[in-house]
């Protein structure tokens, strides 16, 4: 093959490439735009439910301290209604024991009282008394029963009002868990399409070199045929065309090469000695690129070939390739 057709074919493999590459960015570019309407919606999204995560738990805060209160009031009713009840008992007790002394002795008392007398007078307001305190105990007893009806009443009321408010509380609740829920989802997502939109930054920018170090490579002027001159053989040779089985590494080191170009797709470290620096590169499974790089490991028939990502680095592995040298 001549090296005009070598080039010829060079400079379509490149052209293609390039085109392949400049649509494939123009898609992650398009991919990113979609990320980024997402990214936004998912921004308004999370503020909104940020919103109601604060209601909802100021409301579970609120419904929960007057469920205590409550509680409270509660607990105090009933020590209430406790010594209410307690009082009834002693009354009715001391009334059980009047009753009884009155039946097995007699109302020996207004008796007593009206022969003890000084006068009639005395007698009457002795009678009048002990009349007033029976009164009395009876409307003690009266009271003392209303107030115990007032307080379990009150009680049940208060009991009927925690209860209500224990389940307002627990619907809060659960609305604010299903809301922290969704909001840990929410900034999971905008996280992954964040991450995602950096992941194919970084691909662009990859391909945007690879393209530019093909558009170097395709600008480069094809080496004119004499007619009548002698094919140049594949093996060895100081500069032309040639082909060499070698040893190909992939790496994906950020930085500038050797050469002083930042790192970029078709960016290859070679040992100077075999292949010269600046010399345009085919690989077979990788494509073109140019010798720019040289490393202490790259000695003898060995290449390292730059992948943007260790992923692809690593999938390239090391591989045994014949490549066609391009020397100046």
């Amino acid at each position: 093959m001549s090296m005009a057709l070598v080039a010829t074919l060079a400079r379509g493999v490149s052209a293609e490439t390039a085109a392949e590459l400049e649509r494939q960015a123009q898609a992650l570019r398009e991919q990113n735009a979609q990320l980024a309407v997402g990214t936004r919606s998912g921004l308004a999204g999370l503020q909104l439910i940020e919103a109601r995560l604060a209601q909802t738990r100021a409301e579970l805060a609120s419904f929960r301290a007057r469920a205590a209160v409550v509680r409270n009031r509660r607990r105090a009713v009933f020590e209430e209604l406790t010594v209410a009840r307690a009082g009834i008992r002693a009354t009715r007790k001391a009334l059980a024991r009047r009753l009884q002394s009155v039946y097995e002795h007699g109302d020996t008392d207004v008796l007593e009282v009206i022969l003890g007398a000084g006068s009639l007078r005395d007698a009457l307001d002795a009678v009048e008394t002990l009349d007033l305190a029976a009164r009395q105990d009876e409307e003690l007893l009266l009271k003392a029963r209303s107030e115990a009806r007032r307080l379990a009443k009150l009680n049940g009321v208060l009991a009927g009002r925690e209860r209500e408010l224990a389940q307002l509380a627990a619907v809060r609740a659960a609305a604010a868990a299903a809301l922290a829920q969704a909001r840990t989802e929410r900034i999971r997502t905008i996280a992954a399409m964040r991450s995602e939109t950096q992941s194919n930054g970084y691909q662009i920018a990859g391909l945007e070199e690879r393209a530019r170090s093909l558009a170097a490579v395709q600008s480069t002027p094809a080496p004119v045929s004499v007619p009548g001159a002698p094919r140049i053989p594949p093996g060895p040779a100081s500069s032309g065309v040639r082909t060499l089985t070698v040893v190909a590494t992939g790496y994906a080191l950020p930085g500038r090469t050797a050469s002083g170009s930042p790192v970029g797709w078709g960016a290859v470290a070679v040992d100077p000695s075999v292949i010269p620096m600046g010399s345009r590169l085919s690989v077979p499974g990788y494509g073109l690129g140019v010798a720019s790089d040289t490393g202490g490991a790259i000695q003898g028939a060995k290449i390292d070939l730059w992948f943007p990502s260790v992923a692809e680095a690593r999938a390239w592995g090391a591989r045994v390739v014949t490549i066609t040298v391009y020397s100046n």
